[in-house]
């Protein structure tokens, strides 16, 4: 088949979750089918052109355009979000829009034959609109309006509150109406599924898991630091800042009063520069790291405190690969087929999770009971290997139910 994949940037093996799934999901297909990937590119960046290079290499076709400004602080994106309510799509997907892209996207397909186009990122299904004679598959990410609804239930800013109503409000409409549009969906998890058929009517779509590579952790011996934490997630992304400031002004003091031998390292690109004000003998962030193995085997344990994000997680199947005990909220671990206490360890409250951080580092047996069983759940259900072969089955589907609708309407 000839494929045009469209993204917002051009992923890697080893940036950030989204990227990471999207280069594990379709390089393996890559030199059996031509692919084609569409997507912004800054070739004067070093890293982005090492991505498109790694692209080539496993086999693909890149087509870059120049990346638009873009607002990758929380301030900016509130600050970007005034004059966004008073416009048709919500600001999650207006930041990204770009009519250059748009143009260049039009002339790429008036001038090349493709087969299919597969969508890899919901806010991109917008440009579907302009080249609708294509079937069209979707891979989602999250069910993005819940992060929004999320947004707005864990702040007590009241223009906050308000914004995130909106943007869920807007997400919504926005979700309902491009997944219908589409030929076949993919979501990460059963929930996600879940809210497919509930929310929307929807039944065209497939549960195409987030997984890890787990071998190649092993590639590297693991060295925990006592009392050491760990968080994994790009910093550039607001659902991970929130986290993170929410675990050090609200968790981690309790922690510190139990434990002040304890430690944390977050590491993930771009942290801002508000962000990095608050490092400390005790904390310490990263930044852009070429491989995440090291840093996160120096961790004690993960803790993944997300409070309004969707999806599934990634950085939790990492840390079991890796065999890193995890801590977790409840949202932080959903979408996965994971028992608390066996898999990993789930708190809500601060007071909670605190309690649960310290008795976990002092508490080496129930850390290996953790180990042990996370790394067998990645093993048995959640290698890449096992994962990306259900993509080419959703491309067929995709193909068919667009045949099947242009029969209909003869």
């Amino acid at each position: 088949m000839n494929i045009l994949v469209l993204d917002e940037w051009f992923p890697s093996a080893n940036n950030s979750g989204k990227s990471i799934r999207s280069f594990q999901l379709l390089a393996p297909f890559a030199k059996q089918h031509r692919i084609t990937y569409f997507a912004h590119c800054d070739l004067a960046s070093p890293a982005e052109t090492e991505n498109v290079r790694k692209m080539k290499e496993a086999g693909f076709e890149v087509v870059g355009v120049p990346r638009p400004p873009r607002y990758d602080s929380v301030a900016k994106i509130l600050l970007g979000a005034i004059p966004s309510l008073f416009h048709p799509l919500p600001i999650s997907v207006r930041r990204h829009f770009s009519y250059h892209y748009k143009s260049a996207l039009q002339k790429l397909v008036r001038e090349q034959h493709f087969d299919l186009v597969h969508i890899e990122w919901t806010h991109y299904a917008v440009y579907g609109s302009y080249i609708n004679t294509l079937p069209q598959f979707v891979g989602t990410h999250n069910v993005e309006y819940l992060s929004w609804q999320r947004f707005a239930k864990a702040t007590r800013n009241p223009f906050k509150i308000l914004l995130g109503i909106h943007e869920a409000q807007k997400l919504y409409r926005f979700e309902k109406q491009y997944y219908r549009n589409a030929d076949y969906l993919s979501v990460v998890s059963e929930s996600d599924a879940q809210l497919l058929r509930d929310e929307f009517g929807l039944s065209h779509f497939c549960i195409i898991p987030n997984g890890v590579s787990v071998a190649v952790y092993d590639e590297i011996e693991n060295t925990p630091k006592p009392n050491h934490l760990v968080y994994c997630g790009s910093m550039d992304v607001f659902v991970n800042q929130d986290a993170v400031i929410w675990f050090i002004r609200n968790i981690f003091p309790l922690i510190l009063k139990k434990n002040p031998a304890v430690t944390l390292t977050v590491i993930g690109r771009h942290p801002p520069d508000w962000m990095l004000k608050l490092a400390t003998d005790r904390i310490r962030f990263t930044g852009s790291v070429t491989d995440i193995r090291q840093q996160l085997k120096e961790g004690c344990l993960e803790i993944v405190p997300l409070r309004i994000a969707g999806g599934s997680r990634l950085k939790i199947l990492e840390a079991f690969a890796a065999k890193i005990p995890v801590l977790s909220t409840t949202i932080g671990a959903e979408g996965l087929n994971i028992e608390n206490n066996k898999h990993l360890v789930l708190a809500d409250h601060p007071a909670t999770f605190a309690d649960c951080c310290v008795e976990l580092l002092d508490d080496p047996k129930k850390r290996t009971q953790l180990i042990q069983a996370g790394r067998q759940l990645v093993e048995e259900q959640y290698d890449w290997s096992k994962i990306a072969p259900l993509v080419e089955t959703a491309w067929i589907k995709t193909i068919d139910r667009f045949n099947a609708k242009g029969r209909q309407h003869q």
